[in-house]
């Protein structure tokens, strides 16, 4: 779980890997299911900064892109 004051950001463009996106401007929230995936401008403001959530925040035993693909089962 990220810690507050410790979230990254990301901009229009990158390709940050899968998570959640929160647009730093109006809080339109985007969702990134792949590795591949860029980064678009916030379709509600166009702004391009984003606080991340990325999969790896979530849950501790998701280290690579591989494992949110494939998430290792729990004990």
């Amino acid at each position: 779980m990220v810690e507050p004051g410790t979230s990254k950001t990301a901009k229009a463009g990158e390709k940050p890997g899968p998570g959640r996106y929160i647009c730093i401007d109006c809080g339109q929230e985007l969702r990134i299911d792949s590795t591949d995936a860029d980064l678009v401008k916030c379709p509600t403001c166009a702004c391009e900064m984003y606080n991340c959530f990325p999969m790896t925040h979530i849950r501790p035993d998701i280290k690579t892109p591989e494992d949110v693909m494939n998430p290792p089962k729990r004990k």
